[in-house]
């Protein structure tokens, strides 16, 4: 398949999601320049060199929470587009991450469709 040029992390403690999503993305044409256990482990890794276009993020995760790791990653790497990612589909959970700098919200539980057209829309120049 043809790569799209878009560089991606994954972030989530569950190696099953981890594996799964990171294939998905591959399939799709993404290229997954890091992947993490947590938002600490993110941040250990990131670097200008393996710096991604998209973050997609889960948000319950030990260590440092999918929240914790929005705000930092728009404090020091505000050019990354976050995808906050969650087992749950609660709009106070949307809400919290929207807030914190993520800039959308998917739920785990819908379609993998969903995910994909986020992506899409996150490589749309600004105003089409």
């Amino acid at each position: 398949m043809n790569s799209l040029g878009t560089k991606v992390a994954l972030v989530d403690d569950s190696p099953v999601f981890r594996n799964g999503i990171h294939e998905i993305l591959r399939l799709w044409g993404y290229e997954v320049v890091l992947t993490a256990i947590n938002g600490k482990d993110l941040l250990r890794q990131l670097t200008t060199a393996n710096a991604p276009d998209i973050c997609i993020t889960d948000i319950n995760m030990p260590v440092m929470n999918g929240y914790e790791t929005i705000a930092a990653l728009k404090e020091k790497w505000p050019g990354i587009k976050i995808i906050a990612f969650s087992i749950t589909n609660n709009t106070c959970e949307e809400m919290q991450a929207i807030q914190a700098g993520a800039h959308a919200f998917v739920s785990k539980t819908g379609s993998i469709i969903e995910l994909q057209k986020v992506l899409q829309d996150m490589q749309q120049p600004a105003g089409i």
